[in-house]
Order: structure tokens, then sequence, then C-alpha cells
């Protein structure tokens, strides 16, 4: 039997997760099953299951293709490096994580979130994938920057609020989840998600100054 070659077996791979993706825009991803990805790929079921065994490593290798990117680190060394205010860099934070999750949401709908969810309720079957997955993502590194920022302007008495640290973090999350799943990438256009979005992200701004400069 002669041997698969390694392209061809990526090439595969690569059909199989753009299907995964295409069924996970159909459904909630809590409901996508193989079976789902199996018919959506119009493979065998055991051309399938030869790259992928499981749900999971399906989902790992959707959640993969968000790898930390050199533009996103640039973008957010620049914001650290910058002599701009604390307020105006809080502002740059949300500006470059506001257009991420643009981009994200134009690209795959809503997919990566929900699958972060996913995983988020459930630390058993986290546990299973963990070491599979990259180890940063943009969204991790956005996310922990920015919660890196906030923490320091708040030890140093930079931002001052009568709300704890962590709970400032909390509001923040609870707030960009929503902003995120109650998106409907398909129904908008570009320019209306963008415009959407750019509102969502200028109300939380507005909202974090008044909050912890007072402004």
């Amino acid at each position: 039997m002669p041997k698969v070659k390694p392209d061809h077996a990526e090439r595969k791979k690569a059909e199989i997760v753009e299907a995964a993706k295409r069924v996970c825009r159909k459904k909630p991803v809590y409901e996508v099953a193989m079976r789902d990805i199996v018919m959506e790929s119009g493979m065998s079921q055991g051309g399938v299951y030869k790259y992928f065994a499981n749900i999971d490593e399906v989902f790992v290798a959707i959640l993969n293709q968000e790898t930390l990117t050199l533009s996103i680190k640039e973008g957010v060394d620049a914001i650290f490096q910058s002599q701009s205010e604390p307020v105006e860099k809080l502002d740059q934070f949300l500006f470059i994580i506001g257009q991420h999750i643009v981009a994200s949401l134009k690209e795959d709908g809503s997919i990566y979130y929900e699958l972060v969810s996913l995983y988020s309720k459930d630390p058993a079957r986290f546990e299973t994938v963990k070491d599979q997955l990259n180890e940063v993502s943009n969204l991790q590194y956005l996310q922990k920057s920015f919660a890196t920022f906030l923490v320091e302007q708040i030890e140093t008495g930079t931002f001052k609020t009568t709300m704890h640290k962590e709970e400032v973090l909390t509001l923040i999350e609870v707030y960009m989840t929503g902003l995120i799943h109650h998106q409907n990438p398909i129904s908008k256009t570009s320019d209306e998600l963008t415009e959407k979005i750019s509102k969502q992200i200028s109300v939380l701004s507005s909202a974090l100054q008044k909050l912890l400069v007072g402004e």
C-alpha cells in the first residue's frame, strides 16, 4: 500500500476542520457530533476518523488556528511601551481587542469563543485536551495583557475604584462574553458588524473610565 504523503494528510485534515467549522456555524458547538462532520465533509467515516479520533481532537484543531500572531503581540507591546496616559492606554487596549473580535467574527463567527466557553464550563473535559492546545492564543494574550495593565494601574493607585480588582476583571469578562455571543455575523455586513462592535467597545471604555478614573 503506498504511503500517504504528509502534505496530502495535512490537506485532508484542513478539509475536515473547515467542514467542522461549517457545522459549528449552523448549530451550537455543544450539539456538534462527529457524524455531523463526516456528513458535511463528504468523506467516509473511516476517512475522517483516520485523522481525528474524536470530536475533541477536531475542536483542538480549530482552537489551535488561533495561535498568537506577531501583529497582536507587537500591538500590545507598543501600548505598554508608549508614553500615553494610562486612560489613553486603556482605550488603546480596548480598541485592539475590539479589532480582534471583529476580525474573528468575520472569519469564523463566534466558533472560537463558543469553544473556549465549552471547555471553561467543563474542567474535566478541558483536562483531556489541554496538552494538545497551543500555549497562547491571540485572545488569551490580549486578555492577560489587558488584565496585567489594569491590575498594575489599580495597585499603584493610578486607577481608583471601590471594587476589588478581581471584580473589575470579572465585570469586563462578562461584558465581553455577552458582546461576542450576541452577535450574528452572518446577518450583518462587514461595516455593520464593525460599527456595532465599535459602539459596544466605546460603551465599555466610557464605563471603565467612570469606574476607574472618574471621567
